[in-house]
């Protein structure tokens, strides 16, 4: 996805437009920055259609015997008060199909604000999984690798928690990246905290896309 789509998505989150609004535009954008990207990186010998991403969905908000379809993740972000500031915080991922070679695909960027360490951002780059935690039916972890201000390449966890349409100001998120507990470790970043300004969405109970 384009970095001044993420951007504009940070600040519609920061500035708390509708919920509803804002989870279609990030999924909506999400989707097709993935589907668009994937098959660029394909090997020569894959077709275009073989390397697209197949996101998973579930019927949803039905009425009668008509239903819309909803994704099988979570998406939003918007502002994390930290120990340390603030951080910004864009968040996509979502379950693939069964017969997809990959277990889910998204990005997170983090974009930390606070004295500690202004200017560092963190993107996430290649394949992410995406689940539950056990124990708490409201919370997801999403692992991968991130690049630091656009080089290396580090080790990710990010749990995130949403509370409902109820708790406004209240959804959760924390993020560890870093190899510095490994050794020849260069890099550890711990943060997280309440979103103070935006919002988490688990997307199997909205519809952000068409039924077929």
């Amino acid at each position: 996805m384009p970095r001044p789509s993420l951007d504009a998505l940070a600040r519609a989150l920061a500035a708390g437009q509708p919920r509803r609004e804002i989870v279609r535009r990030v999924a909506a954008l999400a989707a097709t920055a993935l589907v668009a990207g994937r098959p660029a990186r394909a090997s020569a010998g894959q077709s275009q259609a073989a390397a697209s991403v197949q996101l998973a969905s579930v019927p949803c908000l039905c009425s009668g015997s008509r239903c819309q379809r909803c994704l099988i993740g979570l998406t939003g972000g918007g502002v994390v008060q930290t120990a340390t500031g603030e951080a910004q915080l864009v968040l996509f991922a979502s379950r693939l199909e069964v017969d997809s070679g990959d277990p889910a695909a998204g990005f997170v960027r983090w974009v930390v604000q606070g004295e500690e360490a202004s200017g560092l951002t963190l993107e996430s780059v290649g394949a992410i999984a995406y689940g539950p935690v056990e124990g708490d039916e409201q919370a997801r972890e999403v692992r991968g690798t991130m690049q630091r201000n656009g080089e290396g390449e580090y080790p990710f966890v990010l749990r995130a928690v949403d509370l409902g349409t109820a708790a406004t100001g209240q959804d959760t998120a924390s993020i560890l990246v870093g190899n510095r507990m490994a050794e020849g470790g260069d890099f550890g970043y711990e943060g997280g905290g309440t979103l103070v300004g935006g919002d988490l969405q688990l997307l199997d109970s909205v519809a952000p896309i068409a039924a077929p």
